[in-house]
Parts: C-alpha cells; sequence; structure tokens
C-alpha cells in the first residue's frame, strides 16, 4: 500500500526518528528525521521527544500523526513511511452555542 496515507500513534522516538503503529493494521513503521524538512529536530533524551530547534514541533510516544507509506522492504520487514503534511489534529469539541430565548414573565 505504497503512497496511501494513514492514522497512527508514536510507539517510540530515537536519535534517527520516531516509529508510528498504524491503527487499523497494527504494524509499525520508521519516519526518519531526514524526512521531516520543516526544521532542524533535536533527540532530547530524557523526554523521548524530537523537537524542531525554531518551530518547537515536537514528537513525543503516544502522539497522533498521520502518516504516508513511502516504501517497503519485504526482505528486511521495514515499513519506511512519511509524515504527511501536519499532524494529525484533534477534531474541536466545541459545543453548538444554545440559542439564547427571552422569558416574559406576566405581572399579577
Amino acid at each position: 500500500r505504497v503512497n496511501e496515507v494513514f492514522e497512527g500513534f508514536i510507539s517510540g522516538v530515537t536519535s534517527f526518528g520516531f516509529f508510528v503503529e498504524l491503527k487499523e493494521y497494527f504494524v509499525e513503521g520508521l519516519v526518519h528525521v531526514t524526512t521531516l524538512t520543516d526544521d532542524y529536530y533535536t533527540f532530547l533524551e530524557k523526554e523521548h521527544t524530537l523537537e524542531g530547534e525554531t518551530t518547537k514541533k515536537s514528537f513525543r510516544p503516544g502522539k497522533e500523526v498521520l502518516v504516508r507509506i513511502t516504501g517497503v522492504d519485504l526482505e528486511r520487514r521495514r515499513i519506511e513511511m512519511a509524515l504527511q503534511e501536519e499532524e494529525k489534529k484533534k477534531p474541536s469539541r466545541t459545543r453548538p452555542r444554545k440559542r439564547k430565548t427571552a422569558v416574559r414573565r406576566r405581572r399579577r
């Protein structure tokens, strides 16, 4: 399924990238740090995080992301992935506005 986009979550972070587990298929692949071209990312070992120097964008275990499969190596049993545009954004959970209604009371 090369070039298809999937939802997943970061399962591990290393100095050379992060591993993403796909929600639908329970397989894991690597997003290599060289594919993250929007910033220079530094590995923060104590926090298990990759953090962008200028954008301060971070990738840590548990974060939901959208990834595109860029390659599959069947011999080595490896899946290569790239971050799809932006991280997956959680839908806003704002409540619809309640309609204000005036209640008129009659004087007695």
